[in-house]
């Protein structure tokens, strides 16, 4: 709401995490912090950080997803009266495109993804690039906001999607192996990340009231399914590559 709200919200967050890492450095281990001006310097730089961040989404990213959310619809329905700016296949298909491309480019931005993908490239030794893992996430999210999206416009019943999307989840898993399993369940963890967050459930609540949907809410859990099922296809695509090159 203000500077000094987002500072004090800051504070509450990341005070009682450094208050326990400190208790178990102190009391349970039995050791000094080390560094403490480099550690105090750091502490400060978050607080700000996160207040500045909060503050950016409240201001800025949160009312734009709502606005997006609330005209969006215009796109094939008639509101105030008016009528629909396309025809209602062009204008759903468009809202479908908007959603899946709001999706993809919010996860691309996600600094956590953007870690994840180095830390995997590492451990892999280039077999899983960086670019090819964020890629792919940002793929699958894309297509889970699309499917969310539609669901609150068509209004479907979201358990029969759960069940069908983790059930072709579950069925790739075991035909996965075990780095890449654990690499795609961890990729749906980076979706429920500052960025993705409050802008999809921003737009999909203002989507849902918009278009007179009972509610607004199932876009992030099918957000966090998509990458599951993208991860793991590439992880299947990678897998044949490197098998037809022993081979040849």
């Amino acid at each position: 709401e203000t500077p000094f709200a987002e500072l004090v919200a800051a504070l509450r967050a990341i005070g009682p995490l450094i208050l326990l890492l400190w208790l178990v450095q102190r009391v349970l281990v039995g050791e000094a912090v080390k560094q403490r001006n480099i550690i105090a310097y750091g502490v400060v730089v978050a607080v700000l950080g996160m207040a500045v961040f909060n503050l950016g989404l409240t201001v800025g990213l949160i009312p734009l997803g709502n606005q997006a959310g609330a005209t969006v619809p215009s796109a094939f329905s008639a509101n105030g009266g008016g009528e629909a700016l396309y025809p209602y296949p062009v204008g759903i298909s468009l809202t479908l495109l908007f959603a899946a491309a709001l999706g993809y480019g919010a996860t691309v931005a996600e600094p956590a993804l953007n870690a994840m993908g180095v830390t995997v490239e590492n451990l892999t030794d280039g077999a899983f690039p960086r670019k090819l893992l964020i890629q792919a996430v940002a793929a699958g999210v894309a297509l889970g906001i699309a499917v969310g999206v539609a669901k609150i416009v068509f209004q479907w019943p979201i358990m029969p999607m759960l069940l069908a999307g983790y059930a072709l989840a579950l069925t790739a898993t075991l035909w996965s192996s075990e780095e890449y399993v654990a690499l795609a369940w961890d990729s749906a963890g980076v979706t429920t990340g500052p960025v993705t967050v409050p802008l999809v459930l921003a737009l999909g609540l203002g989507l849902g009231q918009a278009a007179g949907a009972a509610e607004g809410f199932g876009v992030l859990a099918m957000a966090s399914l998509g990458p599951i099922v993208s991860v793991l296809l590439v992880g299947f695509w990678i897998r044949r590559r490197a098998a037809v090159r022993a081979e040849g």
